[in-house]
């Protein structure tokens, strides 16, 4: 049985564990903590902790978002690579489709020139990859699920209800890092984001008042997720983001 670490217990980290230690043995990381198999280590106030060579992979969900300062967040990435040290096998580093610009294009991988990519995004996705040739990057949208459903943020008097939303449920997160660890992928990148693309309109009014609508406008980037399908033949569980609250 093939035993992993989850660097970052948080809320998609916790469901990820539930998930995955029902085929692999799992322990995680938090800052603080005193959950079995959950290791305390704050990657912001690093001590010396080092980890164990007996991972057969590695999944960091640390969050490194735009509201973070760029020097610390190299700093906590700098640590974070001293406590993996030379670890070489499987990595996966959870980043996030916010690394594109905003424009109305269909957006891949490939897409968008490195020049233009967010460089609170692409300046720590580098920085592992630099050290660790074997990184598998998969860019997360807007995390739903559960607990997390945009009428949970939104009303229907908000602004800019005509933009298109690139959301991905969590379920969907978590089967597809199954797969990444059964196939023992290394060294790519890939975008995971739900295959329909609503405004946030269309989602509102569902999730509100329970009515379907075609929005008359729509505006914003698409992010494509069809190199994970077409590489995987990956069928997502939840295709369309208008309905994530029902599951």
């Amino acid at each position: 049985m093939k035993k992993g670490l989850i660097i970052g217990k948080g809320w998609l980290g916790s469901r990820l564990e539930k998930y995955l230690e029902k085929q692999f043995l799992i322990e995680t990381t938090k800052r603080i903590s005193n959950a079995e198999n959950c290791f305390s280590i704050d990657f912001d106030n690093y001590k010396s902790e080092k980890i164990s060579t007996d991972y057969d992979f590695v999944i960091v969900t640390i969050p490194f978002g735009r509201r973070n300062n760029l020097d610390d967040l190299h700093s906590r990435f700098n640590h974070l690579m001293k406590f993996l040290g030379d670890y070489n096998n499987q990595l996966i580093l959870l980043s996030s489709t916010a690394i594109y610009p905003e424009n109305n294009e269909i957006i891949s991988e490939k897409t968008i020139k490195t020049i233009h990519l967010n460089n609170h995004y692409y300046s720590i996705e580098n920085q592992l990859k630099e050290k660790y040739n074997q990184l598998v990057v998969l860019r997360l949208g807007g995390l739903m699920g559960d607990d997390r459903f945009l009428s949970k943020y939104l009303t229907l008097e908000h602004p800019n209800l005509s933009q298109i939303v690139n959301h991905i449920h969590y379920k969907d997160v978590c089967q597809v890092i199954e797969k990444m660890i059964n196939t023992n992928k290394n060294s790519s990148t890939y975008n995971i984001v739900a295959p329909e693309y609503p405004t946030k309109e269309e989602v509102l009014e569902y999730q509100l008042n329970n009515k379907i609508i075609s929005s008359i406008n729509r505006e914003g980037k698409i992010i494509s997720s069809q190199k994970i399908q077409d590489e995987f033949n990956y069928e997502f569980i939840y295709r369309n983001p208008v309905y994530f609250k029902e599951n």
